[in-house]
């Protein structure tokens, strides 16, 4: 078995456009974190990364996936198809039936949710069609993506629906030859998102819970099994599984975008001070009295296109949601319209 690319803690990282997939690898054994994304040329590249590091595709044991978006889980069906087992928390195995559709099944609740937020349907309809610009200049080869450069991976990636094999509970363990990596529950970034630990070695695998130089947005989510449908409160989940990683041994990170890092400390720090400027700006900006999300967005972001309208309005709709969960601010319905007042 080649060494040149494993690292020190016995863990081969596998590049895959702005992925990473590890294999955790013992005794001529490996388990894989992460499926990987499926776009064209996807499968030999790792089948080929797996190879120069003196594995098989037989040597692959166990593949564990931490959240059902598509460039982490893409490939699930295709290690299923090479009978590997896909494991992943128990509560994030609706959310990978949705395949690609993991954030097109919810779009309609989220735009109503912006109409209530007070977002004039003219930015939604100029987010959609900024959307449809970039989607259509990359299916035509054009990596700018009307000027904007679309280089994180070689092509569209796809998302086949699937059903996990294994489903665990939080704390259990995914054994690989004599190590054993144990499953950290840990919603935000999705409703069942999840990261795994070894506390031999301290290394996480983070996934998109924790990204060295990059603050994840959590995003929009609901709940389709209630009546209505119930936005899951992504921003507050988030920073309580930031604060249960913080109190793992981690000595060092191994995410799923980027590269990995022994400055765990320094990155949860500056999550947390990411949070809390947000925080403040928001409660300086109620001093003025009641506002919509909407116009809470605008103070945070005077000069936002339209095409970062989506993620922009998560990342405000979440720090309302922190401040309401501390008493700090409270939701008041006006109408068809929802307005917040701080505390």
């Amino acid at each position: 078995m080649s060494s040149a690319m494993i690292t020190e803690d016995g863990i081969l990282p596998i590049a895959l456009g702005d992925n990473w997939v590890y294999a955790v690898i013992s005794d001529g054994e490996a388990a894989l974190v992460d499926a990987g994304p499926d776009f064209d040329g996807a499968w030999d590249a790792l089948v080929a990364q797996l190879a120069a590091a003196g594995l098989s595709l037989g040597d692959v044991r166990s593949v564990f996936v931490t959240h059902a978006h598509i460039d982490h889980c893409g490939l699930a069906h295709r290690w299923q198809d090479q009978g590997i087992p896909v494991a992943a928390w128990s509560q994030e195995a609706p959310q990978f039936l949705h395949g690609r559709n993991i954030i097109g099944y919810q779009t309609q609740y989220v735009f109503q949710a912006l109409a209530r937020m007070g977002v004039p349907q003219e930015r939604v309809t100029g987010f959609i069609e900024e959307r449809e610009k970039m989607r259509a200049a990359f299916r035509a080869g054009d990596d700018t993506g009307g000027g904007r450069r679309r280089a994180r991976w070689p092509g569209l990636i796809r998302g086949t629906p699937f059903k996990p094999d294994q489903l665990l509970e939080d704390g259990e363990e995914i054994a690989v030859g004599r190590r054993r990596l144990r499953m950290v529950a840990a919603p935000g970034h999705t409703p069942g998102n999840a990261v795994l630990f070894e506390q031999e070695t301290g290394a996480l695998f983070s996934g998109d819970q924790l990204i060295p130089g990059s603050i994840p947005n959590p995003g929009w989510h609901y709940d389709l099994s209630a009546e209505p449908p119930r936005r899951f409160r992504s921003l507050p989940a988030f920073v309580a599984s930031l604060e249960k990683v913080g109190a793992l041994d981690v000595r060092r990170l191994y995410p799923g975008h980027g590269e990995r890092s022994d400055a765990v400390e320094a990155e949860l720090d500056r999550s947390r001070r990411h949070y809390t400027k947000r925080q403040r700006q928001l409660r300086e900006a109620l001093e003025g009295g009641l506002a919509t999300p909407y116009e809470l967005m605008r103070v945070l972001f005077p000069r936002l296109p339209d095409r970062r309208l989506w993620q922009a309005m998560a990342e405000v709709v979440g720090q309302i949601d922190a401040l309401v969960e501390r008493g700090e601010a409270m939701e008041v319905e006006e109408g068809q319209l929802v307005r917040i007042r701080g505390a």
